[in-house]
């Protein structure tokens, strides 16, 4: 596991966790939050064809009394849980507000917390990468072909084998200097 979050929502605790790419959320702790009960949202997500692939079994390392499993789903189908609750049920009025407030919410907090540091990652690397571009570019206009061909390897810009295998045209620098044959005896 790389990284376990706890993100604040309207007072409640919501876990995350993140392991490489995938971020998965504990269900119980929001359905606990909504006022709802927990065996049915259990059986609504098991019984899911979608939600069913996306949940996860995990054992969270702190807890009441130690480590406890957690019913987890992968953060793109917390939405697609909620949504799946119909508000039009549920005879509680303070319940229907706060499930609606989940519906409204809830998915963009724990997005926007998992994903600001992957954004920033990303938008960083592609501005470096379009800066290694425009050197490339700069270079080749002012030292050739050879020259941007050795700055594109030495900044890590991405190479595919038919690079290798394309004519390359040859620039003043790279041309074999001609001298006649009287000249050269």
């Amino acid at each position: 596991m790389n990284r376990i979050a706890t993100v604040k929502f309207y007072g409640t605790e919501l876990l995350g966790f993140q392991s490489g790419q995938a971020v998965l959320v504990a269900v119980k702790p929001i359905v606990i939050a909504m006022g709802l009960d927990w065996s049915s949202q259990f059986k609504r997500i098991s019984r899911d064809p979608v939600l069913s692939e996306g949940m996860v079994n995990m054992t969270i390392p702190f807890g009441a009394g130690g480590p406890q499993r957690m019913v987890c789903l992968e953060l793109e189908l917390i939405h697609g849980w909620l949504f799946r609750i119909d508000t039009t049920r549920l005879k509680d009025d303070k319940i229907r507000n706060v499930v609606l407030k989940y519906q409204r919410e809830c998915y963009s907090v724990l997005h926007n917390h998992f994903s600001g540091d992957r954004d920033k990652l990303t938008r960083e690397a592609n501005e470096a990468e379009s800066l290694s571009l425009r050197l490339v570019q700069e270079c080749r206009h002012v030292w050739g072909n050879r020259s941007a061909a050795e700055l594109w390897e030495k900044r890590g810009l991405p190479k595919v084998p038919a690079m290798d295998a394309v004519f390359r045209q040859h620039d003043m620098f790279e041309q074999a200097t001609l001298v006649p044959h009287s000249a050269a005896a």
